[in-house]
């Protein structure tokens, strides 16, 4: 029974921060595991301690918040530009559908190109795709009328990059670690840690390992299945419906299961770490609303109604 691997770097750095103060709560409330990895742990809390104070600086960047909003403006305009596309595949002018299927194909291209990427080679990405779209399929994108969503992704795009810079210039100011290097830090620390659990596992079996490493493990898939580059949207969470609440005269704020459904399998999410609540007209009798808002690896919301009455 091995520890899985992490696929850190495909973590945003609040959600790299959010596992691995994770995985060091779980190591340092068990003490046999604590005297296995004891010549690391005192590195390691240390680089995770750093982390904590870099991920901070990063969150009190005004730029930060700016260059997630402008992220999703390119998002949703990616998103329309492929909606556009498809479509087109299915015009009744078979010259439109084959010029569609080139930009089909080479959209699917870039979405490989930036899946589980950090920005900088999104927008690598994104700048390559800009260039294509005007060169080598300018005249799909004509025939199309795709022009304004061109001009749409490379306003959003050099709004990007112009943030980006200032938001690395203030950075640059600040008498700090440089948070890339400490993250590589602590993940290398991290790693010889898992490798001296999974050793004495291996040489002296799991009796003391085991419930540990399942523990771990269920974090890391977790993590790794959810926490990636790209946020889900929890407009597509399935919530279970909300009961008819009793009337009290105090504010009512039921927690509903929150189901997300993907390909392979249905996760449930957790409240405070996938997402967090908000309630309208939630104290007198009639209809009242509870929205779920997405944290973590999660963005946007979803709004269930529920109703509250004198008696039930």
């Amino acid at each position: 029974m091995k520890i899985l691997k992490i696929y850190s770097g495909s973590l945003r750095n609040e959600t790299h921060f959010q596992f691995i103060s994770l995985a060091q709560k779980l190591i340092s409330s068990n003490p046999a595991i604590v005297n296995i990895v004891a010549d690391r742990m005192g590195e390691f809390n240390t680089a995770v301690e750093l982390e904590s104070k870099l991920v901070d600086v990063v969150r009190s960047s005004p730029y930060t918040e700016q260059l997630e909003e402008i992220d999703k403006r390119l998002d949703r305009n990616i998103v329309g530009l492929n909606a556009a596309i498809e479509s087109a595949l299915h015009h009744y002018n078979p010259k439109m559908v084959e010029a569609a299927k080139r930009l089909s194909l080479r959209m699917k291209s870039f979405r490989g190109e930036i899946e589980n990427k950090p920005y900088e080679d999104e927008s690598a990405a994104v700048k390559v795709l800009l260039n294509d779209l005007r060169t080598t399929y300018a005249a799909d994108v004509e025939l199309l009328s795709l022009d304004g969503w061109v001009f749409e992704i490379s306003d959003a795009q050099t709004q990007f990059e112009e943030t980006f810079i200032l938001r690395n210039k203030e950075w640059a100011s600040r008498p700090q670690e440089n948070l890339r290097d400490v993250r590589k830090k602590v993940d290398t620390t991290y790693r010889s840690m898992v490798e001296l659990i999974d050793a004495y596992g291996a040489l002296n079996g799991y009796s003391v390992t085991g419930e540990f490493v399942a523990e771990l493990n269920r974090e890391v898939t977790y993590f790794n299945s959810h926490n990636h580059r790209v946020k889900h949207d929890i407009a597509h969470c399935e919530p279970e419906e909300i009961p008819n609440q009793v009337y009290s005269g105090y504010a009512i704020t039921p927690t509903p299961l929150v189901l997300y459904p993907t390909n392979k399998k249905t996760f449930r999410l957790e409240l405070g770490k996938d997402y967090n609540l908000s309630f309208k007209d939630n104290v007198e009798v009639g209809n009242a609303q509870c929205t779920i808002h997405g944290i973590g690896a999660y963005k946007g919301s979803k709004t269930v109604t529920f109703i509250i009455k004198r008696f039930v």
